[in-house]
């Protein structure tokens, strides 16, 4: 999508724009699909989002086949995306803790989330590739097919119903109780904070800023697009072996930290590329952080919620895809005004400086342990 929309319109602003609309249902509806998890069954609550992600994307690609594409339709196909993610994301993630014993429910949990995460980066990777081999048409076609693939997986997957209620209650009463328990639990608010800074600040590079960079820094086109997310696509791939095997390291919220800070700095390393090809290396460094980062912090926010309230602690995590957007609105008109280079710079920059502040003024991020 987002070399579709900087291709068709030139504007890095528009570019975030779009991109950024996704955090409209993501915003508003997560609460929701947090209280929709620990109620509902999971396995269909898988289906249909895998449902309506298949006809958004065979929608996408018609409309690009046709010519008939536009900007009304980008910001459209982009709000119904981000609502079939955030149907998704708290009934998937939950599901670790209904398939396996409790004593392996970490590593499950950081599993999932690599799964999760590689796909976010290795996805985009694949389709700059598709996109030169059989144009943006194609590649939406594919994705469509394959999203329709996922939900006819969801139907081999035993998932229990969720446990009955003793006392029913309304899902706004159910959705302000995992609210609350969020806010007022010290280490969910650290937790969270941890969490959502690099998602704000940082991944927006690899998907607002990254087609810039293909398409004006290097003129590499989309294949050099594909080359940088492939990149940190692989680097993804060894932060999964990496967080699979810190797992059960005590000290993981100063550890997400000093990802951060290894993310960022990847970042500047990449402003400061004279070519493509080391732009790439220091993109892997920072997909290998990322996904460090990612899984420790997605499994410790499920680890830290009680089993009845895990839906819902779970779907506050569907405000990390929301900082991405938020972020494209702020990394799209930077990259207009100081350039796609001087807009990773601030970023990167501004995310160290949060880090070093949050050590300083939150000392309980040396002394949060894996419960």
């Amino acid at each position: 999508m987002g070399w579709v929309v900087y291709e068709l319109t030139g504007s890095g602003a528009l570019l975030g724009a779009v991109l950024g609309a996704r955090a409209i249902p993501l915003v508003l509806l997560a609460p929701l699909s947090g209280v929709a998890a620990d109620r509902f069954n999971r396995k269909r609550l898988l289906q249909t989002s895998q449902a309506l992600a298949s006809a958004v994307s065979l929608a996408v690609g018609a409309a690009l086949a046709l010519g008939a594409i536009n900007t009304w339709m980008l910001f459209a196909f982009t709000v119904l995306m981000g609502a079939s993610n955030v149907i998704d994301r708290p009934a998937r993630f939950t599901t670790a803790f209904d398939l396996v014993p409790r004593d392996v429910a970490v590593k499950a949990v950081a599993l999932n989330t690599i799964g999760f995460s590689l796909m976010r980066v290795i996805g985009p990777a694949i389709a700059g590739y598709l996109i030169a081999w059989f144009g943006a048409a194609g590649s939406f076609f594919i994705q469509g097919v394959l999203y329709a693939a996922s939900g006819l997986v969801v139907f081999t997957v035993a998932i229990p119903a969720p446990r009955a209620r003793a006392a029913p209650r309304s899902a706004l009463a159910d959705m302000m109780e995992g609210l609350r328990f969020s806010a007022n639990d010290r280490t969910l608010r650290l937790l969270i904070t941890l969490g959502a800074l690099p998602y704000l600040l940082l991944v927006p590079v690899w998907g607002t800023l990254y087609p810039i960079y293909a398409k004006d820094a290097f003129r590499a086109g989309p294949e050099g697009l594909g080359l940088l997310l492939t990149a940190v696509g692989l680097g993804g791939t060894l932060g999964g072996f990496i967080a699979n095997a810190l797992a059960r390291a005590e000290r993981q919220a100063l550890l997400q930290a000093a990802w951060i800070v290894v993310m960022a700095a990847a970042i500047l390393c990449v402003a400061s590329s004279p070519t493509i090809a080391l732009a790439a290396a220091f993109s892997f460094i920072g997909g290998a952080a990322e996904m460090a980062h990612t899984a420790s912090n997605m499994a410790m926010m499920q680890t830290s919620a009680p089993e009845a309230m895990r839906g819902r602690v779970a779907s506050l995590m569907m405000l990390y895809p929301a900082m991405i957007s938020i972020g494209a609105f702020i990394a799209g008109p930077l990259a207009d005004l100081f350039g796609v280079r001087g807009a990773s710079m601030a970023l990167a920059a501004t995310a160290i400086a949060a880090i070093v502040l949050l050590y300083c003024v939150a000392p309980q991020i040396r002394e949060i342990r894996l419960r």
